[in-house]
């Protein structure tokens, strides 16, 4: 009879796939999804239309106004404190000049997102309440840094601040048991949430939500944030912060780990990945701080703006506008 070995546990790195696995088991985790999330048609079509360099402002007037719920919605950010116009924009067509093409999709995406994966019940593991309060708050927190440095496209940065966990919600809806098993490793053995859904499902949920956001077709730029946000050098570990701008997946990495210094919100996860330092030195700019005072000092008037943002609020809750809301129109 062979001598009893005590039990040794598994160590974590033999858990975790290698590299090169990676695409078949994000490839099988894919194809389970039955009924996989699409965008409404008109939101696919306004992203393709307002990547077209010979749209009008009156070919996005005729999409837009076509749908009264949509029209509603963009009229009603256009109107509120997220933009704080002094004067009232009464049809879609001005909202789509004074806003600009950019803005009025990335307002279409946001809303279609939050339609799609309403608040619904809270989960002692996931709340979905929670969940939004965070994506809003880092939307909010992206926007604030992107008009801080003068980054050109304010609204693109609220987005991808809004679409940064995509990838969660895809597995708390389709993997739910697997997903929930992860947080709940990530909670008990104080580790990033990446780190327990590489162990427990074998991708994480960047990978997944890099992966729909493509299914999507949406910008290069949205995917690469929502793929790369927790590790926005992750081939260049060693360049010199001076010789890498600030882009979006910095900003919104910046803008994640300030909401989570907070506490505004919760994704699910109570540890998040600290700031990168190439990312924490390239908002530094030279002056000498701690981490902790950097975050102090991007996070003021960071609540003034996540207050401008709760318009976005009423569609998470499924508390937006109707199809019966009445909209101005062009005559």
């Amino acid at each position: 009879m062979p001598p009893a070995t005590s039990y040794r546990p598994t160590p974590e790195s033999a858990l975790v796939p290698e590299e090169n696995e990676k695409p078949e088991r994000l490839r099988k985790i894919t194809e389970k999804i039955i009924g996989l999330p699409t965008l409404p048609i008109i939101v696919t079509r306004l992203i393709d239309l307002v990547g077209n360099p010979k749209t009008s402002a009156g070919d996005l007037d005729h999409l837009i106004s076509a749908d009264q719920a949509l029209s509603a919605k963009i009229l009603k950010v256009a109107n509120s404190a997220f933009y704080g116009f002094p004067r009232r924009i009464a049809t879609v067509k001005l909202a789509i000049v004074v806003l600009g093409f950019e803005a009025v999709k990335n307002i279409g995406l946001s809303v279609a997102l939050l339609d799609r994966f309403p608040e619904g019940e809270a989960h002692d593991l996931f709340d979905r309440r929670q969940f939004w309060t965070h994506a809003i708050g880092c939307g909010a927190a992206a926007r604030l840094l992107a008009r801080r440095l003068r980054y050109r496209l304010e609204a693109e940065a609220f987005v991808a601040g809004i679409l940064h966990d995509l990838g969660k919600l895809i597995l708390v809806e389709y993997f739910q048991e697997k997903f929930l098993s992860a947080v709940r490793l990530a909670r008990s053995e104080n580790l990033y949430i990446a780190r327990a859904e590489e162990m427990v499902l074998g991708v994480t949920h960047a990978e997944v939500g890099g992966w729909l956001a493509e299914k999507w077709n949406l910008p290069k730029q949205l995917v690469e944030v929502i793929a790369r946000h927790h590790g926005p050098f992750p081939e260049n570990e060693g360049l010199d912060a001076a010789e890498k701008p600030l882009d979006l997946t910095c900003i919104v990495h910046a803008a994640d780990a300030l909401c989570r210094s907070r506490g505004i919100g919760n994704s699910g996860d109570n540890r998040g990945p600290a700031l990168h330092p190439y990312v924490a030195r390239l908002f530094r700019k030279g002056q000498e701080m701690s981490d902790e005072a950097l975050l102090d000092l991007l996070g003021d008037r960071l609540e003034e703006e996540i207050g401008r943002a709760e318009i976005f609020r009423s569609w998470s809750d499924n508390k937006g506008e109707t199809e019966n809301d009445n909209v101005d129109r062009d005559p």
